[in-house]
Protein backbone atom coordinates (compact mmCIF):
# COMPACT_ATOMS: atom_id res chain seq x y z
CA UNK A 1 0.00 0.00 0.00
CA UNK A 2 1.50 3.59 -0.99
CA UNK A 3 1.89 6.42 1.48
CA UNK A 4 -1.26 8.13 -0.01
CA UNK A 5 -3.62 5.31 0.73
CA UNK A 6 -2.04 4.76 3.88
CA UNK A 7 -2.88 8.27 5.14
CA UNK A 8 -6.46 8.02 3.46
CA UNK A 9 -7.43 4.58 5.39
CA UNK A 10 -5.50 6.20 8.47
CA UNK A 11 -8.02 9.53 8.26
CA UNK A 12 -10.93 7.18 7.72
CA UNK A 13 -10.11 5.13 11.11
CA UNK A 14 -9.44 8.61 13.12
CA UNK A 15 -12.98 10.52 11.76
CA UNK A 16 -15.21 7.50 11.76
CA UNK A 17 -15.58 7.36 15.91
CA UNK A 18 -15.27 11.32 15.59
CA UNK A 19 -18.31 11.17 13.62
CA UNK A 20 -20.14 8.87 15.56
CA UNK A 21 -19.71 11.16 18.92
CA UNK A 22 -21.08 13.70 17.15
CA UNK A 23 -24.53 12.15 16.35
CA UNK A 24 -26.85 12.93 17.99
CA UNK A 25 -29.80 10.26 19.74
CA UNK A 26 -33.87 10.73 20.77
CA UNK A 27 -34.52 11.02 24.46
CA UNK A 28 -35.47 7.14 25.90
CA UNK A 29 -39.33 7.11 25.67
CA UNK A 30 -41.20 7.00 29.66
CA UNK A 31 -40.93 4.02 31.22
CA UNK A 32 -44.70 3.39 29.86
CA UNK A 33 -43.66 3.61 26.39
CA UNK A 34 -41.65 1.58 24.05
CA UNK A 35 -41.43 3.92 21.05
CA UNK A 36 -39.98 7.42 20.08
CA UNK A 37 -41.75 8.91 16.91
CA UNK A 38 -39.54 11.99 15.84
CA UNK A 39 -40.51 10.75 11.89
CA UNK A 40 -44.18 11.44 12.93
CA UNK A 41 -44.76 7.73 11.01
CA UNK A 42 -46.92 5.91 14.02
CA UNK A 43 -50.44 6.55 14.51
CA UNK A 44 -52.38 5.93 17.95
CA UNK A 45 -53.56 2.54 17.12
CA UNK A 46 -50.46 1.40 16.09
CA UNK A 47 -48.27 3.02 19.04
CA UNK A 48 -50.72 1.32 21.49
CA UNK A 49 -49.73 -1.91 19.74
CA UNK A 50 -46.41 -1.46 19.72
CA UNK A 51 -46.71 -0.57 23.86
CA UNK A 52 -48.93 -3.60 24.32
CA UNK A 53 -46.71 -6.16 22.59
CA UNK A 54 -43.50 -4.95 24.16
CA UNK A 55 -44.94 -4.66 27.49
CA UNK A 56 -46.03 -8.10 27.51
CA UNK A 57 -42.50 -9.19 26.30
CA UNK A 58 -40.71 -7.25 28.36
CA UNK A 59 -42.94 -8.25 31.22
CA UNK A 60 -43.09 -12.54 30.73
CA UNK A 61 -39.56 -12.81 28.73
CA UNK A 62 -37.27 -10.33 30.55
CA UNK A 63 -36.73 -8.92 26.59
CA UNK A 64 -36.99 -5.11 25.73
CA UNK A 65 -38.05 -4.19 22.53
CA UNK A 66 -38.31 -0.53 21.10
CA UNK A 67 -39.10 1.56 18.21
CA UNK A 68 -37.53 4.52 16.60
CA UNK A 69 -38.24 6.60 14.03
CA UNK A 70 -35.86 9.45 12.95
CA UNK A 71 -36.48 12.25 9.48
CA UNK A 72 -33.10 11.45 8.32
CA UNK A 73 -29.58 10.14 9.66
CA UNK A 74 -28.53 14.03 8.80
CA UNK A 75 -31.22 15.34 10.88
CA UNK A 76 -29.18 13.66 13.57
CA UNK A 77 -25.51 14.67 12.41
CA UNK A 78 -25.11 11.37 11.39
CA UNK A 79 -24.59 11.94 7.44
CA UNK A 80 -21.72 10.17 6.99
CA UNK A 81 -23.06 7.28 9.11
CA UNK A 82 -24.54 3.90 7.52
CA UNK A 83 -27.63 3.38 9.35
CA UNK A 84 -26.33 -0.18 11.28
CA UNK A 85 -23.54 1.83 11.93
CA UNK A 86 -26.05 4.54 13.87
CA UNK A 87 -28.85 1.64 15.26
CA UNK A 88 -25.87 0.25 16.87
CA UNK A 89 -24.98 4.10 18.45
CA UNK A 90 -28.21 4.67 19.58
CA UNK A 91 -28.36 0.76 20.96
CA UNK A 92 -25.69 1.57 23.04
CA UNK A 93 -25.90 4.99 23.91
CA UNK A 94 -29.65 3.81 25.17
CA UNK A 95 -28.20 0.44 27.05
CA UNK A 96 -31.40 -1.67 26.01
CA UNK A 97 -30.86 -4.87 27.32
CA UNK A 98 -28.70 -5.71 30.49
CA UNK A 99 -25.10 -6.83 30.29
CA UNK A 100 -26.01 -10.37 32.59
CA UNK A 101 -29.33 -10.36 30.00
CA UNK A 102 -28.21 -8.69 26.65
CA UNK A 103 -31.20 -9.46 24.57
CA UNK A 104 -32.30 -6.23 23.53
CA UNK A 105 -34.22 -5.42 20.51
CA UNK A 106 -34.23 -2.27 18.46
CA UNK A 107 -36.12 -1.49 15.22
CA UNK A 108 -35.20 1.73 13.96
CA UNK A 109 -36.93 4.19 10.88
CA UNK A 110 -34.90 6.18 9.01
CA UNK A 111 -37.62 8.16 6.72
CA UNK A 112 -35.78 10.26 4.81
CA UNK A 113 -32.88 7.42 3.91
CA UNK A 114 -35.80 5.34 3.26
CA UNK A 115 -33.91 2.34 5.39
CA UNK A 116 -34.90 0.82 8.66
CA UNK A 117 -32.52 -1.36 10.74
CA UNK A 118 -32.91 -4.39 13.04
CA UNK A 119 -30.23 -4.78 15.84
CA UNK A 120 -30.35 -7.09 18.33
CA UNK A 121 -28.48 -7.44 21.68
CA UNK A 122 -25.03 -9.28 21.85
CA UNK A 123 -26.58 -12.14 23.60
CA UNK A 124 -28.55 -13.16 20.27
CA UNK A 125 -24.94 -14.41 18.94
CA UNK A 126 -26.51 -13.94 15.27
CA UNK A 127 -28.35 -16.87 15.60
CA UNK A 128 -31.45 -14.65 14.44
CA UNK A 129 -30.27 -13.01 11.38
CA UNK A 130 -32.41 -15.30 8.66
CA UNK A 131 -35.20 -15.12 10.83
CA UNK A 132 -34.70 -10.94 11.00
CA UNK A 133 -34.36 -10.48 7.35
CA UNK A 134 -37.55 -12.22 7.20
CA UNK A 135 -39.11 -9.94 9.50
CA UNK A 136 -37.71 -7.18 7.31
CA UNK A 137 -38.00 -7.92 4.08
CA UNK A 138 -42.02 -9.98 4.25
CA UNK A 139 -43.38 -8.01 6.98
CA UNK A 140 -42.00 -4.42 7.36
CA UNK A 141 -40.56 -3.27 3.38
CA UNK A 142 -44.24 -4.27 2.25
CA UNK A 143 -45.99 -1.74 4.12
CA UNK A 144 -43.30 0.66 3.94
CA UNK A 145 -43.29 1.07 0.13
CA UNK A 146 -47.15 0.95 -0.46
CA UNK A 147 -47.07 4.30 2.08
CA UNK A 148 -48.14 2.61 5.17
CA UNK A 149 -45.57 3.27 7.90
CA UNK A 150 -47.81 2.68 10.66
CA UNK A 151 -48.68 -1.03 9.39
CA UNK A 152 -45.09 -1.87 8.59
CA UNK A 153 -44.00 -1.11 11.67
CA UNK A 154 -46.71 -3.03 13.87
CA UNK A 155 -46.34 -5.31 12.04
CA UNK A 156 -42.48 -5.81 12.07
CA UNK A 157 -43.27 -5.74 16.24
CA UNK A 158 -45.03 -8.14 16.19
CA UNK A 159 -42.69 -10.73 13.90
CA UNK A 160 -39.94 -9.63 16.14
CA UNK A 161 -42.34 -10.47 19.36
CA UNK A 162 -42.56 -13.72 17.52
CA UNK A 163 -39.03 -14.30 16.89
CA UNK A 164 -37.75 -13.28 20.96
CA UNK A 165 -40.48 -16.05 21.60
CA UNK A 166 -39.28 -18.63 19.97
CA UNK A 167 -42.41 -19.04 17.98
CA UNK A 168 -43.47 -18.92 13.97
CA UNK A 169 -43.25 -15.55 12.35
CA UNK A 170 -46.78 -13.92 11.55
CA UNK A 171 -48.38 -13.32 8.46
CA UNK A 172 -48.48 -10.02 6.85
CA UNK A 173 -51.68 -7.82 8.06
CA UNK A 174 -53.61 -6.48 4.79
CA UNK A 175 -54.34 -3.44 3.72
CA UNK A 176 -57.18 -1.03 5.00
CA UNK A 177 -59.21 -2.10 2.17
CA UNK A 178 -59.17 -5.94 2.64
CA UNK A 179 -61.90 -6.36 4.65
CA UNK A 180 -64.65 -4.25 2.69
CA UNK A 181 -63.52 -6.26 0.21
CA UNK A 182 -63.96 -9.29 1.39
CA UNK A 183 -67.45 -7.80 2.38
CA UNK A 184 -68.29 -7.02 -1.05
CA UNK A 185 -67.17 -10.09 -2.30
CA UNK A 186 -69.62 -12.16 -0.19
CA UNK A 187 -72.44 -9.73 -1.26
CA UNK A 188 -71.34 -10.29 -4.64
CA UNK A 189 -71.61 -14.25 -4.14
CA UNK A 190 -74.31 -14.08 -2.91
CA UNK A 191 -76.48 -11.87 -6.12
CA UNK A 192 -74.06 -14.54 -7.96
CA UNK A 193 -75.70 -17.50 -6.80
CA UNK A 194 -79.78 -15.81 -6.65
CA UNK A 195 -79.13 -14.91 -9.78
CA UNK A 196 -77.93 -18.36 -11.67
CA UNK A 197 -80.96 -19.97 -9.72
CA UNK A 198 -83.37 -18.48 -10.92
CA UNK A 199 -82.03 -18.07 -14.47
CA UNK A 200 -81.03 -21.44 -14.75
CA UNK A 201 -77.56 -21.09 -16.38
CA UNK A 202 -74.55 -23.17 -16.03
CA UNK A 203 -71.28 -23.48 -17.14
CA UNK A 204 -68.83 -20.73 -17.60
CA UNK A 205 -70.80 -18.35 -14.37
CA UNK A 206 -70.56 -21.58 -11.87
CA UNK A 207 -66.58 -21.11 -12.60
CA UNK A 208 -66.32 -17.63 -12.01
CA UNK A 209 -68.22 -18.45 -8.76
CA UNK A 210 -66.05 -21.13 -7.44
CA UNK A 211 -62.78 -19.06 -8.11
CA UNK A 212 -64.31 -15.78 -6.71
CA UNK A 213 -65.34 -18.11 -3.21
CA UNK A 214 -61.18 -19.52 -3.32
CA UNK A 215 -59.99 -16.42 -3.20
CA UNK A 216 -62.34 -15.10 -0.66
CA UNK A 217 -61.64 -17.89 0.95
CA UNK A 218 -57.64 -17.43 0.72
CA UNK A 219 -58.29 -13.88 1.87
CA UNK A 220 -59.96 -15.23 5.10
CA UNK A 221 -57.34 -17.68 6.25
CA UNK A 222 -54.65 -14.64 6.04
CA UNK A 223 -56.75 -12.58 7.91
CA UNK A 224 -57.60 -14.94 10.75
CA UNK A 225 -53.66 -15.73 10.78
CA UNK A 226 -52.89 -12.58 12.18
CA UNK A 227 -51.63 -13.18 15.79
CA UNK A 228 -52.52 -11.19 18.30
CA UNK A 229 -51.18 -10.03 21.52
CA UNK A 230 -52.15 -9.65 25.39
CA UNK A 231 -51.66 -6.97 28.01
CA UNK A 232 -48.50 -7.56 30.38
CA UNK A 233 -46.56 -5.31 32.40
CA UNK A 234 -44.52 -2.10 31.51
CA UNK A 235 -41.41 -0.52 32.62
CA UNK A 236 -37.98 0.73 31.19
CA UNK A 237 -35.50 -1.58 29.86
CA UNK A 238 -32.69 -0.05 29.67
CA UNK A 239 -29.47 -1.50 32.15
CA UNK A 240 -26.35 -1.46 30.16
CA UNK A 241 -27.06 -3.59 27.06
CA UNK A 242 -25.05 -3.26 24.13
CA UNK A 243 -25.64 -4.53 20.12
CA UNK A 244 -23.39 -7.43 18.56
CA UNK A 245 -26.08 -9.74 17.85
CA UNK A 246 -26.98 -8.99 14.18
CA UNK A 247 -30.14 -7.92 12.73
CA UNK A 248 -30.96 -7.01 9.65
CA UNK A 249 -31.42 -3.72 7.19
CA UNK A 250 -33.80 -3.07 4.27
CA UNK A 251 -34.67 -0.30 1.91
CA UNK A 252 -37.80 0.61 -0.28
Amino acid sequence: MNRKKWFAWAAILLLTPICALAATFPDKPPSEHFYVDEAGLIDARAGAKIDEIASALLAEENIPLYVVTIPALAVQDAVTMRIEEYAAALFNHWGIGWEDRNYGILLLVSEGDRKARIELGADWGGAHNYEAGQIMNDLIIPGFKRGDYATGIADGVRGLDAMARGLSLPKPQGPWWVIPAVLGGIALMVMLIINLFRSGRKGWAWVLLGILGVVLLFIIQILLSADSSSDGGSGGGFGGGFSGGGGATGSW
